[in-house]
């Protein structure tokens, strides 16, 4: 396995564990939201929220980059 393969790989291990982390804290904020008595009433998130996640997002993809640059020099 050549190193593109097992950076690939473990990339997407990482970011599955990632992804179902994300995920959990998600939903243990709305399990206490909930206990905590807020309404109960779904709510869409709100677009600007979606963009700031989404910079916030592609500011760690930017730094993996320059990372692996960095590393092959």
């Amino acid at each position: 396995m050549n190193p593109k393969q097992k950076g690939v790989i473990i990339g997407a291990i990482l970011g599955a564990v990632l992804g179902a982390l994300g995920g959990y804290l998600f939903t243990r904020g709305l399990e206490r939201a909930r206990s905590e008595g807020a309404p109960q009433a779904a709510r869409s998130v709100p677009p600007g929220e979606i963009v700031k996640l989404f910079m916030s997002i592609m500011g760690v993809l930017r730094g993996v980059a320059e990372l692996g640059e960095r590393l092959e020099r």
